[in-house]
């Protein structure tokens, strides 16, 4: 576990333990696929990761309540939400509003995501000295 919930919680964390554990889970295994697992031998971890940890925690968390709030499966709003005014008319009093499918809302939440982790892990090195977001492989990977 790179970020445990008394550490999230002093970071200004408010979801309940349960909640963090497995939006912890989804995060831990995003960090995991960006940098090769070259974290799972370190036994202390970077404050940048436990940072970067808070941010996508967040991030999957907010990503799931849109997700929610679309009502995906449901076949009276086919996965979409309303996601602010696109364009308003004043004499005809016509509003039209962005919409999201839960596909776009699903592809921005990755994209956040991915950004995040190469926000904060960027230029970070392990313990052994390996950078966390090289793209190559160190001779004993």
């Amino acid at each position: 576990m790179y970020l445990n919930y008394t550490e999230y919680q002093e970071m200004g964390g408010t979801l309940d333990e349960t909640t963090f554990n497995e939006f912890e889970f989804d995060a831990e295994t995003k960090v995991n696929w960006y940098t090769f697992n070259r974290l799972k031998k370190e036994t202390e971890y970077p404050p940048e990761l436990k940072r970067c940890m808070y941010r996508l925690i967040k991030l999957l968390y907010d990503a799931s309540q849109a997700m929610a709030l679309t009502g995906e499966g449901s076949s009276e709003s086919e996965g979409v939400i309303q996601a602010g005014i696109a364009s308003q008319s004043n004499d005809g009093v016509s509003i039209s509003y962005n919409t999201l499918s839960a596909k776009d809302m699903l592809d921005t939440a990755n994209d956040q995501i991915g950004k995040a982790i190469e926000q904060y892990l960027q230029g970070v090195v392990t313990s052994l000295g390996k950078k966390l977001l090289y793209r190559g492989l160190y001779p004993d990977e």
